[in-house]
């Protein structure tokens, strides 16, 4: 089973249209809707805002569901000035910028991990990245393979872009959840993949009702990336 993580309930609503046989189930305080997509057995469930709301949705389900995959979708402000409002980056890694048990470790350091930061699977990245492109066609937006910063603050004024860039000089954009549902599926050893559509530049430009719109257009890329991308993966 594909376990889909997303961060907006706008999201999750664009990818459970696509489902085939939807059955809702309950578990763990979470609505998880449960089917297919082009064939594949799939759950969807919201994965809640913030770091450890995220990382205690995918512990619970990874738990329960047994899933083989879990990717997470979402939107992201922009960190540097060549990403677009709609853009699509697929995370190569992602880092927490907010974590620091200074002056027991560096900066971002996951205590007993020994690393910062929590690389997504390669190859199932690849392959999503491709599936879009190919869904989309000519309607594709650009992609880019870039780090991802992840933390517990929503990111809108000139010297909370700074610090960030200053924990996480290589991340293109910022988000809330990623990373922690990067450290989950690392613990239990299972492929991961995170992709977020650039919604706003992280200064506060955009109104909460473009955000949400944004979001829907995110859902709408992902359920079509899946489809594809599930349509030529082995059962």
């Amino acid at each position: 089973m594909n376990l889909i993580l997303s961060a907006m309930p706008e999201e999750l609503e664009a990818i459970s249209a696509t489902l085939s046989h939807p059955a809702t189930h309950h578990s763990g305080s979470r609505d998880v809707l449960r089917g297919t997509i082009s064939g594949q057995p799939v759950a969807l469930a919201f994965s809640r805002w913030g770091k450890v709301a995220a990382a205690s949705t995918a512990a619970h389900l990874i738990t329960a569901l047994r899933p083989t995959r879990v990717i997470f979708t979402g939107i992201a402000g922009a960190l540097v000035d060549d990403l677009a409002i709609g853009d699509m980056v697929f995370a190569q890694e992602l880092f927490q910028h907010d974590l620091d048990a200074s002056p027991f470790f560096p900066p971002t350091h996951i205590p007993l991990l020994n690393r910062s930061g929590l690389k997504t699977d390669g190859v199932m990245t690849e392959r999503l990245r491709d599936a879009l492109r190919r869904a989309l066609g000519e309607r594709a937006p650009r992609t880019w393979l870039a780090d991802i910063a992840t933390g517990d603050q929503v990111i809108g004024r000139p010297g909370q872009r700074e610090r960030v860039l200053a924990a996480v000089p290589n991340a293109v954009c910022v988000e809330m959840e990623g990373a922690a549902v990067a450290q989950v599926c690392h613990e239990f050893d299972i492929p991961f993949a995170c992709v977020r559509m650039i919604s706003d530049r992280a200064d506060e430009s955009l109104a909460p009702s473009e955000v949400f719109a944004l979001a829907r257009k995110s859902g709408e890329y992902a359920a079509a990336m899946f489809r594809e991308w599930l349509a030529g993966e082995p059962n």
